[in-house]
């Protein structure tokens, strides 16, 4: 397969004024980008593997932290936290550990968001239940900002038909799963840079420098996708999956998703939804589907003993791997072990990611 890399981040259509890169912000991350073969460093600066100090050393003194803000889900909270720096407090409304789709808030979550003087979100509807809560708790005045606005209209996915949607009771008719797509999510990263410089600007260069690291290390990221999908078998080269959550990231790839065994909630599908979802994945010859733990196993597992595919249930598009502070607990980490996963299942070699993040 001949891969086509990615237009760099400047280049990319924004389709609201207000999104907009600093004038350094933009020029730094073209150059970083057109470079994009520097390291394995984290957007911290942490280098994987990297020998911890000797007793010896001094413990670096205690960072004062000058604001809180409040992120709806883990990995948007991790790609604030790498642009905002120990200077800021990040906290996640969903916890590590919890999937977003479904997640309820407890009270506790509400003396979070009391501490919140930013409060961002992927938006567009995506959990309404935490929107809605977070937004009757966080302090009257908190800025709510909505990282979808970035992405093109045009580029938008419908789900499904009227039909389904009524059946299912779904909030809208659109697929807003936009940070699966690297791409996608580098423009978070410039929205978020903006969001931070506009309310804290007197760090306004540090939350550029640490867009512009985190930015690389994404397009990285990007690049290592493309060669690691590209050694998939064509014939294969299609996806089933538990939530149609990988549409937009199918689209980047060339990598389609033929099939989703739930659309558009984690409610138990029916009699026929089950029957539809064998006959599709017998019909798409694939060798294996995808799945997660918070779906039903035993629905995932009689799709497998009829269709003859695989059952993987590890993909994620909101959970961290690895224990909090690892290089997996991230959504880089996320991602990465996500396509491992998607790549090994489906016949490839997925080998170029270990320049991202080695396999464990």
């Amino acid at each position: 397969m001949t891969m086509i890399a990615p237009p760099p981040i400047a280049a990319i259509r924004r389709p609201h004024a207000r999104v907009r890169w600093t004038a350094g912000f933009a020029a730094l991350a073209m150059t970083t980008l057109a470079a994009c073969g520097s390291g394995g460093d984290d957007a911290s600066g942490t280098v994987p593997g990297s020998i911890a100090a000797t007793p010896a050393t001094p413990a670096p003194a205690p960072v004062e932290v000058k604001f809180t803000v409040v992120v709806s889900d883990p990995p948007i909270a991790d790609l604030v936290s790498k642009v905002a720096g120990p200077a800021v407090e990040v906290v996640s409304v969903v916890p590590m550990g919890a999937d977003g789709h479904t997640y309820q808030p407890v009270p506790s979550d509400a003396q979070t968001l009391g501490r919140a003087a930013i409060y961002i979100e992927n938006g567009m509807d995506l959990n309404n239940v935490v929107t809605a809560f977070a937004s009757a708790n966080y302090p009257q005045g908190t800025p709510h900002h909505a990282l979808s606005a970035v992405i093109p209209k045009d580029e938008i996915i419908a789900t499904d038909s009227a039909e389904d949607i009524a059946a299912h009771g779904h909030a809208h008719d659109f697929n807003a799963h936009f940070w699966p797509d690297p791409i996608y999510a580098m423009l978070y990263v410039s929205r978020i840079v903006q969001i931070l410089s506009e309310f804290d600007a007197a760090d306004a260069a540090g939350y550029e420098q640490r867009g512009i690291a985190l930015t690389a290390q994404l397009q990285q990221m990007d690049t290592a996708f493309r060669t690691a999908l590209a050694t998939i078998p064509e014939a294969n080269r299609k996806l089933v999956v538990y939530h149609d959550s990988w549409s937009y990231f199918g689209r980047r790839y060339d990598l389609p998703v033929v099939g989703t065994i739930q659309p558009t909630d984690f409610s138990e599908p029916s009699a026929a939804e089950l029957r539809a979802t064998i006959d599709e994945v017998r019909a798409q010859g694939v060798p294996a589907f995808f799945g997660s733990e918070v779906f039903p196993s035993d629905v995932l597992e009689a799709i497998e003993a009829e269709s003859g595919a695989r059952y993987v249930a590890d993909l994620s598009d909101d959970q961290l791997p690895g224990e909090p502070g690892s290089p997996e607990h991230s959504y880089v980490g996320m991602m990465v072990t996500n396509i491992r996963t998607i790549v090994t299942a489906l016949g490839g070699d997925a080998s170029a990611l270990d320049a991202i993040l080695p396999a464990s």
